[in-house]
């Protein structure tokens, strides 16, 4: 992550909030797989400071010569403040949204709250379009790992977590690819729905 980070010309400040965010997905990796629970120490100490990240360190929602970039009202530290919030909003409610769908199917928790909360957290130092891809992203990495789980140790339980927090790592390294396709994704949505509307 350093490398990275150095390589993008980031900000310390940018570092140390990627690198709080790695921490805390490690912790709840390990607590996932062996306990099939996100713990709330994470996901309740990491919500409010990825809130309180936004406004110190700006740079991780809004930075010059990158694709991180979010302006509602023009007032800088306002605008990382929204951003954040409205990435925990995205993660946490594509997660909770496909949880409920999930229960509804098959008549039983597809996901659980941790998961839910652990987006939240997520998006929240990510951004929305971030959380949008790792979403998306998370569910092939749990086809890759978790048919083979599946098929060798007849497990019919396999948490979610770890793969939401490798796609989070991915998505976060390879960021300028997976915003800009969220980007397009964005202005086809613009264009089609635009154009219907008039």
């Amino acid at each position: 992550m350093y490398v990275f980070t150095q390589y993008r010309h980031e900000s310390p400040c940018v570092f140390v909030g990627y690198i709080v965010l790695c921490c805390a997905l490690i912790i709840s990796t390990f607590v996932d797989l062996e306990l099939f629970i996100i713990p709330n120490e994470v996901t309740f100490v990491g919500i409010p400071l990825a809130l309180a990240f936004s406004v110190l360190c700006p740079g991780l929602h809004n930075e010059p010569n990158t694709l991180r970039n979010f302006s509602l009202f023009g007032i800088y530290r306002l605008d990382t403040f929204i951003s954040s919030l409205l990435g925990m909003l995205v993660g946490g409610g594509l997660i909770f949204l496909c949880s409920v769908l999930g229960k509804w199917v098959f008549k039983k928790d597809a996901m659980g709250l941790g998961d839910v909360k652990l987006m939240g957290m997520v998006g929240g130092i990510v951004g929305w379009k971030l959380a949008v891809a790792i979403f998306f992203v998370a569910p092939f990495f749990g086809l890759l790992m978790g048919i083979p789980v599946l098929l060798l140790k007849k497990k019919h339980l396999i948490p979610y977590g770890p793969f939401l927090s490798l796609a989070t790592l991915v998505c976060i390294l390879l960021q300028d690819y997976f915003i800009g396709i969220t980007n397009s994704y964005v202005q086809l949505f613009v264009v089609l729905f635009g154009g219907f509307h008039s």
